[in-house]
């Protein structure tokens, strides 16, 4: 029987992208939904003109989640230590698989157990494990893509693609795993279709669109615009030292921003192990073929 899948944060950078997805694979599913604010329903109107179902109400409330075998959490940061508290919902409401909010790098990594950034993600894979535990029709899957490559050429990482610069924290030989956004989405709406294996509730979902080094990446970013990017590596100890700042005058927002600040040219936002791509119909853009789509 097709899955009913529901959607957390579908109004976020990430949101809007794989909703077009399940728009063009909506053939596939018997239902598919977006959790929405009830003062915001109609800014996904366009949504469900397509066919997409608006489930008014807060994803704190079990009943937000019934008629729902699948959901899809894109926390940000501001509600990311709230999954634990979806997942109960989520469970209570009669959700049987649940995606949390991970589209990114490998947070089990032994060089991101103490990363501040991902404390969240820890604790709600902690979560999930336990509530596997409890329920054993319940399972989750992590799906582990590497940086978004649209993001990764950012100001947030230093790069300014219109004066050509990158001022990076980490070093140019740092390894890099990105995939582009359209693929992250193709990527996630496709392995809601693949079988799950009976008796394995835990699942990763290794996929990315190419693995190369942060100079690299700049130095395609440049081929592609028809011009050299003047770089410079600054040391992660300032930003770390800016950090714990942030952490005793109890700025939380700055304290996650130069926690992350870092990832890319750190050789920690990567996906190790063995990729999942070849289950999955397409193959995905390399690095200039985002950069030709997005600059060219």
């Amino acid at each position: 029987m097709a899955p009913s899948v529901l959607i957390i944060g579908a109004g976020g950078a990430f949101g809007r992208p794989l909703v077009e997805e399940f728009i063009k694979q909506k053939s596939h599913f018997s239902r598919v939904g977006i959790l929405a604010d009830p003062a915001k329903v109609s800014k996904f109107s366009d949504a469900v003109a397509q066919g997409i179902d608006v489930v008014p109400g807060s994803f704190l409330d079990p009943k937000a989640y019934e008629g729902f075998e699948v959901v899809v959490s894109l926390a940000g940061n501001a509600i990311m230590r709230l999954q634990p508290a979806m997942i109960e919902s989520a469970i209570a409401g009669g959700v049987r698989h649940f995606y949390p909010s991970e589209f990114g790098s490998d947070v089990a990594q032994d060089s991101l157990k103490t990363f501040r950034y991902f404390r969240d993600k820890r604790v709600t894979r902690d979560h999930l494990a336990a509530k596997a535990k409890e329920h054993s029709d319940f399972y989750y899957t992590l799906m582990l893509t590497g940086i978004f490559t649209e993001w990764a050429a950012d100001p947030f990482y230093g790069v300014d693609v219109e004066a050509h610069v990158a001022n990076t924290y980490g070093r140019p030989d740092a390894q890099i795993s990105v995939t582009s956004i359209p693929d992250i989405a193709r990527f996630t709406v496709e392995s809601i279709l693949l079988p799950l294996t009976p008796g394995v509730q835990k699942r990763e979902i290794r996929v990315t669109g190419e693995r190369t080094t942060w100079q690299k990446f700049i130095d395609d970013l440049g081929e592609v615009q028809g011009a050299k990017y003047q770089c410079t590596y600054l040391d992660p100890a300032e930003a770390a030292a800016k950090q714990d700042e942030a952490r005793k005058s109890g700025d939380e927002v700055a304290e996650l921003m130069w926690s992350v600040k870092p990832l890319a040219a750190s050789g920690n936002g990567i996906v190790p192990g063995q990729l999942d791509n070849d289950k999955f119909s397409f193959r995905p853009e390399s690095v200039k073929e985002t950069f030709k789509r997005v600059y060219g």
